[in-house]
């Protein structure tokens, strides 16, 4: 336990300048046979032209001079090379949709782990909203992918053209040399509209992400916006983002769509210029049916290189603004975060069951301290100079007015003030804990947050979040005081509660989600303000349970029957400890 689990991107501490080619790099490393073997069939379907134009040449000189024996042999030649060619792009597909989904699934793999940690060095910022989420796990790992696909595009297209220019070098040297020409016209104009085509792709994400989230909120609040007769005003507010999402996107996908258009045009003056080179030497005569038709056969091929030259640099652009959208969910070096390599079960092979959770071993609590925590916004507020100690199996409540800081204390001390500057020490049996955040979970503590959160599944497997032993889940329920209610249930602990818990009341969602902090037996259990959704008889009896459990707890609370259970309350009044 190493990290700072205070320092977050977002802070003052400069972000280290991100290399896209070297992230593209790794990413596409994760499985290299996969990548280099689907590299290899593109790259054969695009050399594949050079041999058939080259053979379609000798052909027709054969033909010319009356060599009928060699145009046999050169057609069946090239009807080998032909149907070698269909079958390298037919294995280059399967070989290459193996690379992408690894690619894209170990970019989301890697956010979703950031999300997902509690401390350590791959934790990161939580996402803001549905609608972010949706835009960094679909939208800018695809942009990743389709810039590492477009630069195996653009390898082939170097290959093939070095070896058809030197092919049609030893035919014409200037003819050859004029397709440097629309390379070099598209790098300028992409580097012109680097900062337009950055602005453009982050706009529209933006704007993606706000209409995905109003959609999902919605759609999780359809009642309460039924009750309060808000429809129209929801709709008028969706269709103004709506309105935004578009010209943003028009806007991205014009300029995206205009850098391609000039990439072809470019070609397309290459091959002309080509052909006004070629021009003298076409018509006096001295080039020969053979040389015609070596340029013939390459003439449409020798296009592609500077429209994925186009293409990658105008995405290469966009990827550096989708990495720059990653880094804020991921800790600070999105390099070694956003690739970390991982074992991903997605092949018929790899399917395995649900992997165990990996949490810290256990360090039996005796005391438990605070000392001078501080944690304060940019914006104001926050709590200050924070003391106070603990002991084993006692019962500490935290009250206050709202707004006094109860809450911004409680995640500083566990680590997950993110968005705050933390300063203090936190000390487990008098050993300061220096990643909290990693440290501070099951078995060793459970938090329950002040609006807990439920998924769409049973009973069982929202307290257990994996595997766990039934007595276990037994003890839970009851410490929790929700076991009657689940037994009475049509398929007890496996009855699905719905999206977010619908099934169930308001006191019965807060009683599950305390089972599951209690499902592991924490040798410290931190409750945010549980008592909001329960009646004081079943407050007291949770209170009863917890303290004939032996557990140590640290509640917010403002109730009566909390306070006289305490065996120390402290009171916060404008984010400071009143003695």
């Amino acid at each position: 336990m190493t990290l700072d689990p205070d320092r977050r991107p977002g802070s003052d501490v400069p972000a280290p300048e991100i290399s896209v080619m070297r992230i593209a790099w790794r990413v596409s490393q994760h499985e290299p046979r996969t990548f280099w073997l689907g590299w290899f069939c593109f790259v054969l379907f695009f050399t594949f032209p050079v041999a058939n134009g080259w053979l379609l040449g000798r052909g027709f000189d054969a033909i010319s001079r009356h060599h009928t024996g060699h145009v046999y042999v050169l057609a069946a030649l090239l009807a080998v090379s032909e149907t070698l060619r269909m079958a390298s792009i037919h294995f280059g597909a399967l070989l290459w949709t193996q690379a992408w989904v690894h690619m894209q699934t170990l970019i989301r793999a890697n956010l979703l782990v950031a999300q997902m940690a509690s401390g350590g060095p791959e934790a990161g910022q939580p996402v803001g909203s549905a609608g972010e989420a949706v835009t960094h796990f679909r939208d800018d790992t695809e942009d990743v992918t389709m810039f590492v696909d477009g630069l195996v595009d653009v390898s082939a297209g170097v290959v093939f053209t070095v070896f058809a220019g030197f092919i049609l070098g030893s035919v014409d040297v200037g003819a050859t040399a004029v397709l440097v020409i629309p390379l070099l016209g598209v790098a300028v104009a992409t580097r012109t509209l680097d900062s337009r085509i950055k602005r453009y792709r982050a706009d529209d994400r933006q704007a993606t992400a706000a209409v995905s989230g109003l959609i999902g909120d919605l759609m999780s609040s359809a009642t309460t916006v039924k009750v309060n007769h808000a429809v129209e005003p929801a709709l008028v507010r969706l269709r103004g983002l709506v309105d935004r999402r578009r010209r943003t996107a028009v806007r991205d996908r014009v300029l995206d769509e205009g850098v391609q258009a000039f990439s072809q045009g470019a070609a397309d003056v290459g091959l002309g210029l080509v052909l006004l080179v070629s021009a003298g030497a076409l018509a006096s005569g001295s080039f020969d049916v053979g040389r015609l038709a070596l340029f013939t056969a390459y003439l449409g091929w020798l296009s592609f290189l500077p429209r994925m030259v186009g293409r990658v640099l105008a995405r290469r652009k966009q990827v550096a603004v989708a990495m720059d959208r990653m880094r804020y969910l991921v800790a600070d070096d999105l390099a070694a975060n956003v690739v970390t390599p991982r074992l991903l079960p997605i092949g018929a092979r790899d399917r395995r069951g649900r992997p165990l959770a990996s949490r810290p071993d256990r360090v039996p609590l005796d005391r438990f301290s605070v000392r001078d925590l501080s944690a304060t916004f940019s914006t104001g507020g926050g709590v200050n100079h924070i003391d106070f100690t603990l002991e084993r199996r006692s019962f500490t409540v935290i009250t206050g007015e709202i707004g006094s800081g109860k809450t911004t204390l409680l995640r500083a001390v566990l680590g997950l003030a993110h968005q705050s500057t933390v300063t203090g020490q936190v000390l487990w049996n008098d050993r300061p804990l220096l990643d909290r955040a990693a440290f501070l979970v099951p078995p060793n503590c459970a938090f329950l947050p002040q609006v807990p959160q439920l998924v769409s599944d049973s009973v069982a497997e929202n307290i257990t979040l994996g595997e766990v032993d039934e007595d276990r889940l037994r003890v839970a329920l009851e410490l929790a005081a929700v076991s009657d209610d689940i037994a009475a249930m049509p398929d007890g602990a496996r009855t699905t509660i719905g999206p977010r818990g619908l099934r169930l009341s308001g006191g019965q969602r807060q009683r599950v989600a305390t089972a599951r902090a209690l499902v592991h037996a924490p040798e410290l259990v931190v409750l945010d303000d549980l008592s909001s959704a329960l009646d004081v008889e079943t407050e007291l009896q949770l209170w009863s349970n917890l303290a004939a459990a032996g557990m140590t707890v640290i509640a917010v609370s403002h109730r009566a029957v909390a306070f006289e259970r305490a065996d120390q309350i402290l009171r916060l009044e404008s984010g400071r400890l009143i003695r």
